[in-house]
């Protein structure tokens, strides 16, 4: 196998287990209302994100160079940015409809305002 390959199979297979860390963290601190596909965008934008080191730092490794290390950064950071986009456009509408239901002044928030 070439050693392109291996430095895309190692980056992609890092960036799917932290990834599914980030991605979980980051729906517990703050919800995702806009369903599955938003989710899945989500956790696709998170494993991109999260993969941008470890594919750079492999290849850089295995001897590729800054030019292919480059371009796979640059395909992670694309990536990401394009699922967040697409997610974003699909958890708008959700999220303003979910704020508008206003739970009213609860004592936590008295307690919070001082």
């Amino acid at each position: 196998m070439d050693r392109t390959a291996i430095a895309f199979l190692i980056g992609l297979s890092i960036a799917v287990v932290f990834g599914s860390y980030v991605a979980r963290r980051s729906n517990q601190a703050q919800r995702i209302n806009g369903g599955t596909i938003a989710l899945a965008l989500h956790w696709v934008a998170s494993a991109a994100i999260a993969g941008i080191l470890p594919v750079v730092l492999t290849s850089l490794i295995l001897g590729l160079g800054f030019g292919t290390a480059f371009p796979f950064a640059v395909a992670f950071l694309a990536t990401g940015f394009v699922a967040l986009l697409i997610c974003a456009v699909i958890e708008r509408p959700k999220r303003a409809q979910a704020t508008a239901e206003d739970r009213g002044w609860t004592r936590e928030d008295a307690q919070k305002s001082y």
